[in-house]
Protein backbone atom coordinates (compact mmCIF):
# COMPACT_ATOMS: atom_id res chain seq x y z
CA UNK A 1 0.00 0.00 0.00
CA UNK A 2 1.57 3.43 -1.00
CA UNK A 3 -0.47 5.49 1.35
CA UNK A 4 -0.45 4.18 5.07
CA UNK A 5 -3.43 6.62 6.49
CA UNK A 6 -5.51 5.05 8.78
CA UNK A 7 -8.05 5.55 6.17
CA UNK A 8 -6.69 3.89 3.70
CA UNK A 9 -7.10 0.05 3.02
CA UNK A 10 -5.88 -1.79 -0.17
CA UNK A 11 -6.87 -4.91 -1.18
CA UNK A 12 -4.65 -8.19 -1.70
CA UNK A 13 -3.58 -9.80 -4.87
CA UNK A 14 -7.11 -10.34 -6.78
CA UNK A 15 -7.89 -13.30 -8.92
CA UNK A 16 -11.11 -14.22 -10.92
CA UNK A 17 -12.50 -17.31 -11.18
CA UNK A 18 -12.95 -18.77 -14.84
CA UNK A 19 -16.57 -19.70 -14.02
CA UNK A 20 -17.25 -16.16 -12.62
CA UNK A 21 -15.61 -15.16 -15.95
CA UNK A 22 -18.13 -16.90 -18.09
CA UNK A 23 -20.66 -15.89 -15.53
CA UNK A 24 -20.00 -12.45 -16.04
CA UNK A 25 -19.63 -12.10 -20.22
CA UNK A 26 -21.24 -15.60 -21.10
CA UNK A 27 -24.53 -14.21 -22.45
CA UNK A 28 -23.04 -10.98 -24.02
CA UNK A 29 -20.31 -12.76 -25.42
CA UNK A 30 -22.66 -16.01 -26.51
CA UNK A 31 -20.04 -18.13 -24.35
CA UNK A 32 -20.20 -21.80 -24.94
CA UNK A 33 -18.61 -24.13 -22.20
CA UNK A 34 -18.98 -27.66 -23.36
CA UNK A 35 -17.03 -29.42 -20.52
CA UNK A 36 -17.20 -26.72 -17.31
CA UNK A 37 -15.88 -29.43 -15.34
CA UNK A 38 -12.68 -29.02 -17.22
CA UNK A 39 -10.34 -26.08 -15.84
CA UNK A 40 -13.57 -25.17 -13.64
CA UNK A 41 -10.98 -24.54 -10.32
CA UNK A 42 -8.87 -22.04 -12.31
CA UNK A 43 -8.17 -18.66 -11.02
CA UNK A 44 -6.83 -15.81 -13.80
CA UNK A 45 -4.88 -13.00 -11.89
CA UNK A 46 -1.46 -11.53 -11.92
CA UNK A 47 0.83 -14.10 -11.69
CA UNK A 48 4.99 -14.84 -12.81
CA UNK A 49 6.03 -18.01 -15.41
CA UNK A 50 9.52 -18.88 -14.88
CA UNK A 51 10.62 -15.44 -13.73
CA UNK A 52 8.87 -13.27 -16.18
CA UNK A 53 5.09 -11.21 -16.14
CA UNK A 54 2.59 -13.56 -17.22
CA UNK A 55 0.19 -11.63 -19.85
CA UNK A 56 -3.51 -11.69 -19.01
CA UNK A 57 -4.95 -11.73 -22.50
CA UNK A 58 -3.85 -12.34 -26.01
CA UNK A 59 -4.34 -14.23 -29.53
CA UNK A 60 -2.46 -17.23 -29.90
CA UNK A 61 0.97 -17.01 -28.36
CA UNK A 62 2.92 -20.31 -27.09
CA UNK A 63 6.33 -18.35 -26.73
CA UNK A 64 4.60 -16.46 -23.88
CA UNK A 65 1.31 -17.54 -23.31
CA UNK A 66 -0.83 -15.52 -21.91
CA UNK A 67 -3.41 -16.83 -19.45
CA UNK A 68 -6.47 -16.16 -21.90
CA UNK A 69 -5.56 -17.19 -25.48
CA UNK A 70 -7.89 -16.34 -28.05
CA UNK A 71 -8.38 -18.25 -31.14
CA UNK A 72 -10.14 -16.81 -34.17
CA UNK A 73 -9.82 -17.56 -37.92
CA UNK A 74 -6.10 -16.69 -38.41
CA UNK A 75 -5.41 -18.68 -35.50
CA UNK A 76 -7.01 -21.64 -36.75
CA UNK A 77 -5.31 -21.26 -40.76
CA UNK A 78 -1.96 -20.85 -38.80
CA UNK A 79 -3.07 -24.29 -36.49
CA UNK A 80 -3.98 -26.00 -39.88
CA UNK A 81 -0.92 -25.54 -41.78
CA UNK A 82 1.69 -27.14 -39.37
CA UNK A 83 3.69 -29.74 -39.70
CA UNK A 84 2.99 -32.62 -37.37
CA UNK A 85 6.24 -32.32 -35.57
CA UNK A 86 6.30 -28.58 -35.15
CA UNK A 87 2.62 -28.80 -34.13
CA UNK A 88 3.25 -31.18 -31.23
CA UNK A 89 6.42 -29.01 -30.43
CA UNK A 90 3.87 -26.07 -30.13
CA UNK A 91 1.09 -28.01 -28.36
CA UNK A 92 4.04 -28.64 -25.52
CA UNK A 93 4.76 -24.81 -25.20
CA UNK A 94 0.73 -24.03 -24.68
CA UNK A 95 0.29 -27.31 -22.00
CA UNK A 96 3.63 -26.45 -19.86
CA UNK A 97 2.81 -22.22 -20.19
CA UNK A 98 0.45 -20.46 -17.91
CA UNK A 99 -2.69 -20.47 -19.91
CA UNK A 100 -5.73 -21.14 -18.15
CA UNK A 101 -8.73 -20.70 -20.77
CA UNK A 102 -8.88 -20.73 -24.65
CA UNK A 103 -11.59 -18.90 -25.94
CA UNK A 104 -12.58 -20.23 -29.53
CA UNK A 105 -14.02 -17.13 -31.54
CA UNK A 106 -15.40 -16.66 -34.90
CA UNK A 107 -17.33 -19.42 -34.73
CA UNK A 108 -14.08 -22.02 -35.08
CA UNK A 109 -13.43 -25.40 -33.46
CA UNK A 110 -9.84 -26.43 -32.54
CA UNK A 111 -8.27 -28.84 -34.05
CA UNK A 112 -9.25 -32.05 -31.93
CA UNK A 113 -5.86 -33.54 -31.32
CA UNK A 114 -5.17 -29.75 -29.70
CA UNK A 115 -8.49 -29.94 -27.63
CA UNK A 116 -8.10 -33.58 -26.48
CA UNK A 117 -4.35 -31.98 -25.24
CA UNK A 118 -6.23 -28.97 -23.45
CA UNK A 119 -8.36 -31.72 -21.30
CA UNK A 120 -5.02 -33.63 -19.77
CA UNK A 121 -3.85 -29.93 -19.09
CA UNK A 122 -6.70 -29.02 -17.40
CA UNK A 123 -7.52 -25.97 -19.64
CA UNK A 124 -10.99 -24.70 -19.79
CA UNK A 125 -12.26 -24.36 -23.66
CA UNK A 126 -15.18 -21.85 -24.42
CA UNK A 127 -16.55 -21.18 -28.21
CA UNK A 128 -18.10 -18.31 -29.28
CA UNK A 129 -19.78 -17.01 -32.68
CA UNK A 130 -18.32 -13.42 -31.81
CA UNK A 131 -14.89 -11.67 -33.74
CA UNK A 132 -12.03 -12.19 -32.34
CA UNK A 133 -11.39 -9.05 -32.36
CA UNK A 134 -14.39 -8.20 -29.37
CA UNK A 135 -14.00 -11.21 -27.93
CA UNK A 136 -10.19 -9.87 -26.95
CA UNK A 137 -11.49 -6.39 -25.94
CA UNK A 138 -14.35 -7.05 -23.65
CA UNK A 139 -12.07 -9.31 -21.83
CA UNK A 140 -9.16 -6.96 -21.50
CA UNK A 141 -11.95 -4.77 -20.16
CA UNK A 142 -13.24 -6.92 -17.84
CA UNK A 143 -10.21 -8.44 -16.63
CA UNK A 144 -8.57 -4.58 -16.51
CA UNK A 145 -11.05 -3.72 -13.68
CA UNK A 146 -11.74 -7.11 -12.02
CA UNK A 147 -7.91 -7.38 -11.55
CA UNK A 148 -6.27 -3.89 -11.28
CA UNK A 149 -4.97 -2.77 -8.01
CA UNK A 150 -7.93 -1.63 -5.58
CA UNK A 151 -7.75 0.33 -2.63
CA UNK A 152 -10.90 1.77 -0.26
CA UNK A 153 -10.28 5.22 1.48
CA UNK A 154 -12.74 6.43 4.10
CA UNK A 155 -14.66 9.73 3.41
CA UNK A 156 -17.21 11.17 0.67
CA UNK A 157 -16.71 11.27 -2.71
CA UNK A 158 -18.38 13.53 -5.27
CA UNK A 159 -18.47 15.03 -8.87
CA UNK A 160 -17.80 18.79 -8.05
CA UNK A 161 -17.94 20.63 -11.34
CA UNK A 162 -16.52 17.91 -13.41
CA UNK A 163 -14.01 16.52 -11.18
CA UNK A 164 -13.94 13.68 -9.02
CA UNK A 165 -13.44 15.10 -5.60
CA UNK A 166 -12.89 13.21 -2.24
CA UNK A 167 -13.98 14.79 0.94
CA UNK A 168 -11.69 13.21 4.10
CA UNK A 169 -10.94 14.25 7.32
CA UNK A 170 -11.52 12.92 11.31
CA UNK A 171 -15.26 11.39 12.55
CA UNK A 172 -17.55 14.11 12.71
CA UNK A 173 -15.57 17.09 11.22
CA UNK A 174 -18.47 17.55 8.83
CA UNK A 175 -17.88 15.75 5.89
CA UNK A 176 -21.82 14.21 5.74
CA UNK A 177 -22.96 17.62 5.96
CA UNK A 178 -21.00 19.02 3.23
CA UNK A 179 -21.29 16.25 1.04
CA UNK A 180 -25.70 17.02 1.39
CA UNK A 181 -24.99 21.19 0.97
CA UNK A 182 -22.78 20.03 -2.13
CA UNK A 183 -25.72 17.92 -3.80
CA UNK A 184 -28.54 20.03 -2.85
CA UNK A 185 -26.04 23.11 -5.35
CA UNK A 186 -26.42 20.32 -7.84
CA UNK A 187 -22.89 18.59 -7.18
CA UNK A 188 -23.55 14.58 -7.22
CA UNK A 189 -22.72 11.67 -5.24
CA UNK A 190 -20.50 8.65 -5.89
CA UNK A 191 -19.83 7.33 -2.71
CA UNK A 192 -20.61 8.15 1.27
CA UNK A 193 -17.99 6.55 3.61
CA UNK A 194 -15.98 3.83 1.66
CA UNK A 195 -15.45 4.62 -2.01
CA UNK A 196 -13.43 1.85 -3.79
CA UNK A 197 -10.83 2.89 -6.32
CA UNK A 198 -9.16 0.97 -8.67
CA UNK A 199 -5.83 2.18 -10.95
CA UNK A 200 -6.99 2.02 -14.38
CA UNK A 201 -4.45 3.40 -16.09
CA UNK A 202 -0.64 5.33 -15.25
CA UNK A 203 -2.78 8.16 -13.86
CA UNK A 204 -6.75 6.94 -14.13
CA UNK A 205 -7.61 6.62 -10.21
CA UNK A 206 -11.17 5.61 -10.77
CA UNK A 207 -14.07 5.61 -8.06
CA UNK A 208 -17.18 4.19 -7.30
CA UNK A 209 -19.40 2.78 -5.01
CA UNK A 210 -19.62 -0.86 -3.20
CA UNK A 211 -22.86 -2.26 -3.98
CA UNK A 212 -24.55 -2.01 -0.53
CA UNK A 213 -23.91 1.64 0.35
CA UNK A 214 -25.55 2.82 -3.43
CA UNK A 215 -27.13 5.61 -3.09
CA UNK A 216 -26.98 6.26 0.61
CA UNK A 217 -25.25 9.07 2.58
CA UNK A 218 -25.29 9.01 6.14
CA UNK A 219 -26.05 12.52 7.84
CA UNK A 220 -25.13 12.87 11.62
CA UNK A 221 -28.88 13.84 13.30
CA UNK A 222 -30.64 12.52 10.15
CA UNK A 223 -29.33 9.00 9.83
CA UNK A 224 -29.25 7.32 6.48
CA UNK A 225 -31.05 9.18 3.17
CA UNK A 226 -31.58 7.67 0.01
CA UNK A 227 -30.22 10.90 -2.59
CA UNK A 228 -31.23 8.88 -5.65
CA UNK A 229 -35.20 9.04 -4.08
CA UNK A 230 -34.54 12.86 -2.57
CA UNK A 231 -33.24 14.69 -5.51
CA UNK A 232 -33.10 12.43 -8.50
CA UNK A 233 -31.23 10.06 -10.80
CA UNK A 234 -29.35 13.31 -11.92
CA UNK A 235 -27.87 13.57 -8.06
CA UNK A 236 -25.64 10.10 -8.81
CA UNK A 237 -22.96 9.58 -10.63
CA UNK A 238 -21.88 5.73 -10.82
CA UNK A 239 -18.18 5.96 -11.30
CA UNK A 240 -15.29 8.66 -11.01
CA UNK A 241 -11.69 9.60 -11.99
CA UNK A 242 -9.97 11.18 -8.68
CA UNK A 243 -8.51 14.36 -9.35
CA UNK A 244 -8.90 15.97 -5.86
CA UNK A 245 -8.96 15.49 -2.37
CA UNK A 246 -9.89 18.54 0.47
CA UNK A 247 -9.18 17.40 3.44
CA UNK A 248 -11.64 19.09 6.32
CA UNK A 249 -9.59 20.03 9.67
CA UNK A 250 -10.94 21.80 12.99
CA UNK A 251 -9.95 25.56 12.69
CA UNK A 252 -9.64 25.62 16.49
CA UNK A 253 -7.24 22.63 17.64
CA UNK A 254 -4.07 24.23 17.18
CA UNK A 255 -2.55 21.49 15.64
CA UNK A 256 -2.44 22.16 12.20
CA UNK A 257 -0.31 24.76 11.40
CA UNK A 258 -1.25 28.08 9.19
CA UNK A 259 -1.85 27.90 5.69
CA UNK A 260 0.63 29.97 3.63
CA UNK A 261 -1.30 32.84 2.36
CA UNK A 262 0.04 32.90 -1.17
CA UNK A 263 -0.17 29.48 -1.86
CA UNK A 264 -2.82 27.82 0.86
CA UNK A 265 -2.72 24.34 2.58
CA UNK A 266 -1.53 22.34 -0.66
CA UNK A 267 -0.31 19.18 -0.51
CA UNK A 268 0.28 15.82 -2.66
CA UNK A 269 -0.95 12.78 -1.42
CA UNK A 270 0.65 9.31 -3.10
CA UNK A 271 -2.42 6.51 -3.78
CA UNK A 272 -1.93 3.32 -5.54
CA UNK A 273 1.35 5.32 -6.81
CA UNK A 274 -0.62 8.08 -8.15
CA UNK A 275 0.12 11.62 -7.25
CA UNK A 276 -3.32 13.23 -6.00
CA UNK A 277 -3.34 16.82 -5.10
CA UNK A 278 -5.09 17.36 -1.46
CA UNK A 279 -6.22 21.02 0.00
CA UNK A 280 -6.90 21.64 3.52
CA UNK A 281 -9.48 23.63 5.06
CA UNK A 282 -10.61 24.67 8.20
CA UNK A 283 -13.97 23.80 9.55
CA UNK A 284 -14.79 26.97 11.66
CA UNK A 285 -17.77 29.13 12.34
CA UNK A 286 -19.12 31.85 9.38
CA UNK A 287 -16.42 29.63 6.55
CA UNK A 288 -18.69 28.73 3.64
CA UNK A 289 -17.40 25.47 3.08
CA UNK A 290 -19.41 24.52 -0.01
CA UNK A 291 -18.58 28.07 -1.89
CA UNK A 292 -14.90 27.27 -0.68
CA UNK A 293 -15.07 23.94 -1.99
CA UNK A 294 -16.34 25.26 -5.78
CA UNK A 295 -13.50 27.46 -5.40
CA UNK A 296 -10.98 24.81 -4.73
CA UNK A 297 -12.64 22.32 -7.61
CA UNK A 298 -12.48 25.69 -10.26
CA UNK A 299 -9.14 26.98 -9.16
CA UNK A 300 -7.82 23.04 -9.83
CA UNK A 301 -9.29 23.35 -13.10
CA UNK A 302 -7.50 26.26 -14.17
CA UNK A 303 -4.25 24.38 -12.61
CA UNK A 304 -4.84 21.82 -15.08
CA UNK A 305 -4.95 24.27 -17.81
CA UNK A 306 -1.54 25.81 -17.13
CA UNK A 307 -2.87 29.13 -14.77
CA UNK A 308 -1.89 29.33 -11.35
CA UNK A 309 -3.01 32.19 -9.61
CA UNK A 310 -0.62 32.42 -7.10
CA UNK A 311 2.37 32.48 -9.10
CA UNK A 312 0.36 35.41 -11.69
CA UNK A 313 0.32 37.22 -8.79
CA UNK A 314 3.66 36.80 -7.26
CA UNK A 315 4.54 37.95 -11.06
CA UNK A 316 2.35 41.00 -10.98
CA UNK A 317 4.04 42.03 -7.36
CA UNK A 318 7.53 41.87 -9.02
CA UNK A 319 6.76 43.75 -11.55
CA UNK A 320 5.60 46.22 -9.45
CA UNK A 321 7.90 46.49 -7.43
CA UNK A 322 10.80 46.71 -10.40
CA UNK A 323 8.61 49.37 -11.77
CA UNK A 324 9.91 51.70 -8.93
Amino acid sequence: MDDDRPDARETADRRVAIETLYERLGASLDLQWPEPAIGAAGTLGATEHRGWRVPTVGYLNFIHPPQVQIVGNPEIAYLAELSAPLGQHLREQLMNGATRLVVVADGQHLPADLHRAMREADIAVFTTTASGHHVAYRLRHFLGETLARQISLHGVFLEVLSIGLLLVGDPGVGKSELALELINRGHRLVADDAPEFALLGPDDLNGGCPPLLQDFLEVRGLGILNIRAMFGEAAIKRRKQLGLIIRLVRGDTGTHPPPDRLTGARATREILDTPIPEITLPVAVGHNLSVLVEAAARDHLLRLQGQHSDEQFAARQAQAIGAH
